[in-house]
């Protein structure tokens, strides 16, 4: 027959195990709440690798007395609809922030995997020191709507004039309306990019274990076969009705 058990019955051996069960529960519910418990802790730096692969975009710039120039970009973005802009931030020591002040325009080149050197050395070398379009030995088509060559081994290029900017913290942000937007021949599969068009879909960049004066680009090389399509009509029908209907309707 059970005997009821009051605290003061208890040895304290019983006590330690409770109190062990005790910081055992409180140990899993605070495990929960850290969030080193569920991820890697990685970098301010390291946190771009979240948000690729990307389309590293090659700025294209234009001299009037100096000629064309190539900067690699990361910053920028899609900025607005009507009018279509892109924001695009460029450093004060580059050679490209003096020709955009100058012109008042460039181009957003999406590189191919054929502009894989174009896209390391246009990240290293100035223009000041260089020119690098013709030292990679780019072909180029004019510019319609700018003053600004269009690459011709890109996946496409979009004219774009700055219509406003700003500055902030060494950095003037450019706004450029898309004036022209031009994709190489079956670079878009309706409105989605064409993996027949081979992309530079950027991984980003580290040293590798070679001894090497610069570092590894990585980049996807992926085809057709790597395409998932998924049409979200399953996730739509978990909406509550009247949400659901909104959507369908």
């Amino acid at each position: 027959m059970w005997e009821d058990t009051t605290p003061s019955d208890m040895s304290e051996t019983d006590e330690t195990d409770a109190a062990d069960g005790q910081s055992e529960g409180e140990q899993d519910g605070a495990d929960d709440q850290d969030p080193t418990a569920v991820f890697d802790e990685v970098s301010e730096y390291d946190s771009t690798a979240l948000f690729k692969p990307k389309v590293v975009a090659l700025v294209v710039s234009n001299s009037e007395s100096k000629g064309p120039n190539l900067m690699t970009a990361s910053w920028y973005m899609l900025a607005g609809y009507d009018p279509f802009r892109y924001l695009l931030a460029v450093s004060h020591k580059t050679y490209t922030h003096e020709i955009i002040e100058e012109s008042g325009e460039f181009v957003l080149a999406a590189p191919s995997t054929d502009l894989v050197d174009a896209l390391t050395l246009s990240g290293m070398v100035s223009g000041r020191d260089i020119d690098k379009i013709d030292h990679l030995g780019l072909e180029t088509v004019p510019g319609e709507a700018v003053d600004v060559p269009l690459l011709r081994d890109a996946v496409g290029n979009v004219e774009c004039t700055v219509m406003d900017s700003f500055e902030f913290e060494g950095c003037t942000y450019y706004f450029g309306n898309v004036e022209n937007a031009f994709v190489t021949a079956d670079g878009l599969d309706g409105r989605i990019l064409s993996p027949d068009a081979n992309p530079l879909a950027y991984m980003g960049s580290d040293w590798g274990e070679e001894d090497t004066h610069s570092k590894f680009r990585h980049y996807v090389d992926f085809g057709a076969d790597a395409m998932a399509r998924f049409p979200g009509d399953e996730v739509v029908e978990s909406l509550p009705e009247e949400l659901r209907d909104e959507q369908i309707d």
